[in-house]
């Protein structure tokens, strides 16, 4: 009974926090990154670059934040990392998808660098947006493993001191 009293007091002080006081909590939360385990700070990141590549313009933030919700991810190192695709990216990011499009249907890349337009792109959408979700897995692994061992080595550094 005094449980249940307990939880109830705790609940009706939830719900009668300001916005700025639920916005505190939120983000205060999810910089905690120091008690999480290296797995899944690297899983959050490699879940942010997959959202950040694929080619669902618009609602990369939303699905990554769902996903991180869903897995029980720190949902600012998803969002922070979903940003991959921003202006100085966005080319190398669509080109490389076009590349690894080009790659897995043996065709043969009617575009370089130097000539990409919007009119080839949307001729060549099939090798684009399979190429995108390949780059996306692909990246997301790599990103991964690189900042596993980018945490396993400077958290061992800051334990050792």
């Amino acid at each position: 009974m005094y449980a249940e009293n307990n939880q109830d007091i705790g609940q009706e002080k939830a719900s009668k926090l300001t916005w700025k006081q639920k916005l505190k909590n939120f983000l205060t939360s999810d910089f905690k990154i120091k008690h999480e385990s290296n797995e899944k700070v690297a899983a959050a990141v490699a879940v942010g670059v997959l959202v950040g590549i694929l080619p669902i313009w618009g609602f990369q933030m939303m699905v990554g934040v769902a996903i991180a919700q869903f897995f029980g991810l720190n949902r600012l190192v998803v969002l922070a990392t979903s940003n991959i695709s921003l202006p100085p990216m966005i080319v190398g990011v669509l080109y490389g998808s076009y590349l690894c499009g080009c790659l897995v249907f043996n065709d043969v890349p009617e575009a370089s660098i130097d000539n990409i337009s919007l009119d080839m792109m949307l001729s060549s959408g099939k090798c684009y947006f399979v190429g995108a979700i390949i780059l996306a897995i692909i990246s997301a692994a790599i990103a991964y493993i690189i900042s596993f061992l980018l945490l396993h080595l400077l958290r061992r550094k800051t334990q050792q001191q």
